[in-house]
């Protein structure tokens, strides 16, 4: 009969006591002795075996792993024995979960009972004479398993000839699949589901991730780490892998062989159909991709090993300066604010009278909105982007939940990078128009290019920054600034920079298919690296150090509201910008920069929205920060 686990709830040595003191199966009763032998025979099992005098049940099950619980204790008794003798009767067979409790709550859920109907006995068929194995445990499931699954692509796979060679390391098939506790994967038109494709990555990497054990046997300690460094790797860190290769979709299931073996599926010659089973449409260079690309292997990586260091000495030469100038900055001005206000000295206006506080246009229109515009952007970029970065961190997690999963997220990115990149060629078609305006032909563009009006680099700005410098250590006075500053010409030329590194290789990585019949795949690998520090780099600078420069810096804290109304006031340009001033007032152009006051309303808004910008981008320098200095 069918022995369904009944949920026994009594413990298994309780039963085992029970069955061996109630139901007479106690050997040492009899015979004085709890060790099975050859002479040994349960006390329940004498009168069973006046019939059932077999070899299996009289010497096999004594030595047996159940020997010393007796006939009773699995077997209900016989009430009528003559009835039994006629075959009328037959007694209970009991179920395997009186003893076997937890193993029984993990079959129940188990793929061969719910859809083959398998009972404990349909794989151990030799329950009267079960011993423990004698040799290796892993080989005698994998011939147990094989018995209905003859796999041959297991069987000579690196994992099962591994097994079969005696390596208690390899994976046998309950190491993968369970013994026990097989899994019930539900999915439709036999697309593979997700969360096969989660728990089979997450059990190869539990072995795989293992240095010591991958040390021991010659294979990369590295793979795992490798892998979740690709965009593959990452969205399975954040927990959704509906839509990215695990480590089953590359290297299958069963057939997982080197390289170099021209059956496996990441043998070059078959990389093709391989990769085909994901992308679609690619050129074959495509698969040219690392799926396991080392940044620190000079001799295989030559290519990512050099953009590594590039983008590393980038980012530690930037933030070293530009930090480094944020700190004397506010020491300075600091200082000189406290020592004023000790001596009680209040300073005056630059510019005498009312007209010192008359609203001046910084800003048109235009520019306010695109700054908008990009601050939005940018941080839907941020918030977006990073979690992929710093996968395995709770905050990524949590932000990847609230745009509603990694694809949500990613659709968003993209969205938001194209915006970027419209308000990125808008600004290039202005910068032409303003060097070549229409009617002007190609004369005077040098003037242009380096006067008082454009954010082209010029020699006045090396001097300000050597004199400003001198300031830091009150060695000479602060510069004298015309319209723009040399800092905030870094800012503008990082853009084109930075949109360059950024916004082409993220083109690259939106469609890696089309990509591969421009470059080889392995562009990618270094494309997903230069967009990954590059983006570093620009949240980093954004959040430190332009914050500083237009918002934090003392004279100015909290916030400049000037980008987001457009207007400030008069003596502020004569005291920030004074040659811009002294310019603007000899050119009698002054009376056209003044504007109305901006309303109530407008500066609430601006406040609001620049306040809102400036924590959250506080938030999020502190927590990459916090997590690069972890890691």
């Amino acid at each position: 009969m069918a022995a369904r686990p009944p949920g026994n709830k009594l413990s298994p040595i309780l039963l085992l006591l029970l069955s061996t003191v109630l139901l007479g199966g106690a050997v040492s009763a009899v015979h004085g002795s709890t060790a099975p032998g050859p002479a040994v025979i349960p006390s329940c099992a004498v009168n069973c075996l006046e019939c059932h005098d077999q070899y299996v049940h009289r010497e096999a099950f004594p030595k047996s792993v159940h020997g010393s619980l007796g006939c009773l204790g699995c077997h209900g008794e016989v009430i009528d024995r003559e009835k039994h003798m006629a075959g009328l009767e037959k007694p209970e067979l009991l179920s395997c979960a009186r003893c076997h409790g937890e193993i029984a709550r993990e079959y129940v859920r188990n793929y061969h009972y719910l859809y083959q109907d398998f009972r404990c006995y349909d794989c151990h068929r030799d329950i009267h004479a079960l011993t423990p194995p004698a040799g290796s445990l892993k080989q005698e499931i994998l011939k147990k398993c094989t018995e209905c699954h003859a796999n041959d692509e297991y069987s000579m796979s690196g994992h099962g000839l591994a097994v079969l060679k005696g390596n208690e390391d390899a994976a046998t098939c309950s190491d993968c699949h369970g013994l026990h506790s097989t899994r019930v994967y539900h999915t439709a038109q036999d697309i593979y589901p997700a969360e096969a494709r989660e728990f089979y990555s997450r059990t190869c990497i539990h072995c795989h991730g293992d240095r010591e054990m991958m040390q021991r046997h010659g294979l990369s300690a590295d793979v795992v780490r490798l892998y979740e460094m690709t965009y593959h790797g990452k969205v399975q860190g954040v927990g959704y892998p509906s839509r990215v290769a695990g480590c089953a979709d590359c290297h299958t299931s069963h057939n997982i062989l080197p390289k170099d073996n021209p059956v496996s599926t990441i043998n070059p010659a078959n990389l093709v159909t391989n990769c085909s089973k994901c992308h679609e449409g690619f050129h074959p260079r495509f698969v040219e991709y690392r799926a396991h690309p080392d940044f620190a292997n000079r001799r295989d990586y030559p290519s990512l090993f050099w953009t590594n260091v590039l983008m590393e000495v980038l980012l530690a030469l930037t933030f070293l300066f530009f930090w480094v100038h944020t700190a004397l900055w506010w020491r300075k001005t600091y200082w000189d604010k406290h020592d004023l206000e000790k001596r009680g000295i209040v300073p005056g206006p630059p510019v005498a009278g009312s007209e010192g506080i008359q609203s001046i246009q910084r800003f048109p229109p235009r520019e306010i909105f695109m700054h908008v515009i990009l601050v939005l952007s940018f941080f839907t970029l941020v918030l977006t982007g990073f979690p992929l970065k710093y996968h395995g961190t709770g905050w990524a997690k949590f932000l990847i939940r609230l745009w509603g999963g990694a694809d949500n997220a990613g659709n968003w990115h993209r969205v938001a990078a194209l915006v970027l990149i419209v308000l990125f060629l808008i600004i290039l078609f202005r910068s032409l128009r303003y060097l070549f305006p229409p009617g002007a032909g190609t004369r005077g563009w040098k003037d242009r290019l380096f006067g008082p009006e454009s954010l082209f680099p010029n020699r006045k700005d090396w001097e300000d920054l050597k004199a400003m410098f001198l300031w830091f250590f009150n060695r000479g006075e602060r510069p004298r600034f015309d319209r723009w500053s040399y800092w905030e010409k870094f800012d503008f030329l990082a853009v084109f920079w930075g949109m360059t590194i950024i916004g082409g290789s993220g083109i690259f990585l939106m469609v890696p298919e089309w990509t591969s019949y421009l470059l080889p795949g392995w562009v990618l690998n270094i494309a997903s690296l230069l967009h990954s520090e590059e983006a570093l780099l620009a949240a980093l600078f954004i959040f430190t150090v332009h914050f500083f420069n237009t918002h934090l810096i003392p004279t100015k804290f909290p916030m400049d509201r000037t980008i987001f109304t457009g207007r400030y006031y008069l003596r502020e340009m004569a005291e920030e910008r004074p040659l811009e001033y002294e310019r603007m007032k000899e050119e009698e152009k002054m009376a056209s920069l003044r504007r109305d006051h901006p309303s109530l309303w407008t500066k609430l808004l601006a406040a609001a929205f620049g306040y809102a910008g400036l924590l959250l981008g506080l938030f999020l320098a502190v927590l990459i920060l916090w997590t690069i200095l972890r890691s």
